[in-house]
């Protein structure tokens, strides 16, 4: 999944919404259309047809779906605003606007991100006009795996589908927008059973519930560690490969020249080397050799016979 390109995504087109009018390709909420009331449909027909056997055992009364909210999403009663993004005369956002005692306010907001005729983006709005919730369906399956709540328009809390079995199994929770705490479903009970806490964005420590009774039985404190070094060797990485690709632009750049390389290394050789060695060999061995023989040896041999 990936969360923020699709978000990226769906807030570009969410904000695109009151440029727009009405389209013939509406979608609506009838079969195939994938509204509101048609994808809980198809959720409770993929969850019977796809449910993990380990699911299938348990009390789901306890378990959550991410069901789009049928009171703020239904059209009945609403002002419908549409927008085609693609020009392909279907709706791909549907604002829809309700009336109350102060007057028509945003109730609702939802988007087709991938152009396939299925609305794949919840907004919900409360009254005074704030965001209460965004759902997103991130890999296009018709089923919601992605819930983000809102309280006076800060973000407190996600719910994820991470199995993509239909229920939530992951929640993220924040304070003043900064994550503090995922706590994970890991048999499928619809409870929480590892608690992961964050301190300064950092994983601090984790615990984990072992009787399923809901609370910490074991802490794990070395997983801050772990954590830390594991984030230390992903960022030596990154430094190693920018180090690389510096070094990989300058000898491109030094080689993209090709008359500064080839100017220097002919001048130097050849002109050392052959001024030197032939110079100082034939002028020194030939003048002292000659000299000095003839001039002692001769002289000795002719004085002998006079000394008789």
């Amino acid at each position: 999944m990936c969360m923020g390109t699709s978000t990226g995504v769906v807030l570009s087109l969410a904000l695109l919404a009151p440029v727009g009018g009405a389209c013939k390709g509406n979608i609506g909420t009838g079969p195939g259309s994938q509204g509101p009331d048609s994808q809980d449909e198809s959720r409770k027909a993929q969850g019977a047809k796809d449910a993990h056997p380990w699911v299938d055992g348990r009390d789901k009364s306890k378990m959550k779906t991410l069901k789009v909210d049928g009171d703020r999403c239904d059209r009945s009663g609403k002002r419908e605003q549409q927008v085609d993004l693609n020009h392909d005369n279907r709706a791909d956002i549907i604002s829809l606007y309700a009336s109350g005692s102060a007057g028509e306010h945003i109730s609702c907001k939802q988007a087709d991100l991938n152009f396939d005729g299925r609305l794949d983006a919840f907004f919900h709005y409360d009254a005074d006009g704030s965001l209460r919730r965004e759902q997103f369906d991130l890999d296009f399956d018709g089923l919601i795996d992605m819930g983000r709540n809102y309280k006076n328009g800060a973000l407190v809390l996600d719910e994820q589908d991470l199995n993509q079995d239909g229920y939530v199994d992951a929640w993220r929770i924040y304070d003043k927008e900064k994550l503090i705490r995922i706590e994970s479903d890991r048999d499928g009970d619809g409870r929480a059973d590892m608690f992961t806490y964050y301190v300064g964005g950092q994983i601090d420590r984790i615990g984990y519930d072992v009787n399923g009774n809901g609370k910490v039985d074991q802490w794990d404190h070395d997983a801050a560690s772990r954590a830390r070094l594991a984030l230390e060797k992903r960022e030596m990485a990154v430094v190693d490969a920018e180090r690389d690709a510096e070094k990989t632009a300058e000898f491109i750049e030094d080689n993209d020249s090709p008359d500064k390389k080839p100017d220097k290394k002919p001048d130097k050789k050849p002109d050392k080397k052959p001024d030197k060695k032939p110079d100082k060999k034939p002028d020194k061995k030939p003048d002292k050799k000659p000299d000095k023989k003839p001039d002692k040896k001769p002289p000795s041999k002719l004085q002998s016979p006079r000394g008789r």
